[in-house]
């Protein structure tokens, strides 16, 4: 198997978006205020010496206009180095044109990122995301059928939302995935400045999570996940300076996504053996040992042992 190419992102905020999603400010979440230009991305392409993954990211990048997104795709072609695959996310129905997949599929594309947030009627609605749950499913066996590598944006924490719908919003997508390993982003809802969902939660409509009810849901929603055949490649968004200091609400927690991965793997550990011993690859170790001993700690309280009972009774092994 060949090494995975290293990921080049660049950012589009609200590039192709038709509304605002009450949640999104994606300035604010990424840093960047201006869609790049192709003629900018083909300059920092041109510069690579070395195969990379190139992502396009934020806004819904197939709704730039057929013309645009050839462009931004045609800058990869000619000016990145040979060998070099694109990723970019798009909203669920972009793709549904024939022609435009067929353009699409002319390319070297690594993945196709849908972001389906819910799957429940009413949480979709709370959160002004213009999209039908079965159209959406739709979507995303059309891509499945066109052998299209497929991702999967979702959330947790949103108005509206429950643990179980959400658990029942991602048995609906497996069943369309059936064994192939698509990949996940989990994004736990935060409450960024000047954004709908902050209006609502300073009238009392909505309560965010807090970090602790982020890991156990996060933790069983990836759980499920890893026994349903996903590929989780993030967890929680990527921190930067806009995003650390605008946030008004929610589980914002430099490490929340390794407390997330640390929760799921306690949870699978112990339904594999109820009491231990416990194996898990050497590169997991800070998952047990990082954080106060974070899932260490979720070991002992998942099992009724000490913490250094549990300690005593996982054992790493080289990966």
């Amino acid at each position: 198997m060949s090494a995975a190419l290293r990921k080049l992102p660049f950012f589009l905020p609200f590039g192709g978006c038709r509304g605002r999603c009450v949640y999104c400010h994606q300035q604010t979440i990424t840093g960047v205020l201006e869609v790049p230009s192709p003629a900018y991305v083909r300059s920092v392409l041109s510069k690579l010496d070395e195969p990379r993954e190139v992502c396009y990211f934020g806004g819904s990048f197939c709704r730039f206009g057929r013309e645009t997104v050839r462009a931004y795709l045609d800058a990869v072609t000619e000016c990145a180095p040979a060998g070099s695959r694109i990723r970019f996310s798009t909203y669920p129905s972009d793709l549904r044109d024939d022609s435009l997949r067929a353009m699409v599929r002319g390319y070297p594309v690594a993945c196709v990122e849908l972001g389906v947030p819910s799957l429940d009627h009413n949480v979709l609605a709370a959160c002004r995301r213009e999209a039908d749950p079965d159209e959406i499913l739709e979507d995303l066996a059309i891509l499945r059928d066109d052998l299209f590598c497929v991702g999967v944006q979702m959330m947790i924490g949103l108005p509206g939302q429950t643990p179980e719908s959400s658990l029942s919003d991602l048995e609906r997508i497996a069943a369309v995935k059936g064994p192939r390993a698509w990949d996940l982003r989990l994004y736990p809802c935060l409450v960024i400045e000047n954004t709908d969902l902050e209006l609502m939660m300073r009238r009392g409509e909505f309560k965010p999570l807090s970090v602790a009810e982020a890991v156990l849901w996060g933790g069983e929603f990836l759980d499920r996940a890893l026994s349903l055949g996903f590929n989780p490649i993030r967890v929680g968004l990527q921190e930067t300076e806009t995003l650390a200091v605008s946030v008004s609400g929610g589980p914002h927690h430099p490490a929340l996504g390794e407390m997330i991965f640390s929760e799921a793997i306690s949870r699978r550990l112990v339904r594999q053996a109820p009491s231990g011993p416990w194996s898990a690859p050497a590169s997991e170790t800070s998952k047990f040992t990082g954080h106060g001993k974070f899932g260490l700690r979720r070991l002992a309280v998942l099992t009724g042992l000490s913490v250094e009972e549990a300690a005593q009774r996982l054992k790493f092994f080289p990966k």
